[in-house]
């Protein structure tokens, strides 16, 4: 799937802000939570998002609640 991310089952799509230099993405496989990250080039976006899904996955344990469960999807 071009232009996307993919890291432990989740699924964050690109998007380009050229006026701010700026690569910004939102997990796309999952139903009740947001989740969203951001970079200067794709390494650092890449990176942020990495860390973004570890930070959610980590809050959810201590939360107590279940982490949102990445959907499988369907490739052309």
């Amino acid at each position: 799937m071009p232009n996307t991310f993919e890291y432990k089952g989740y699924v964050g799509r690109l998007t380009i802000d050229a006026d701010d230099n700026l690569i910004y993405g939102l997990v796309i496989n999952i139903d009740r939570d947001t989740i969203t990250f951001r970079g200067e080039t794709p390494a650092e976006t890449k990176q942020d998002f990495q860390e973004t899904i570890d930070e959610y996955l980590s809050d959810c344990i201590t939360d107590g609640i279940e982490a949102d469960v990445p959907k499988v999807l369907a490739t052309p």
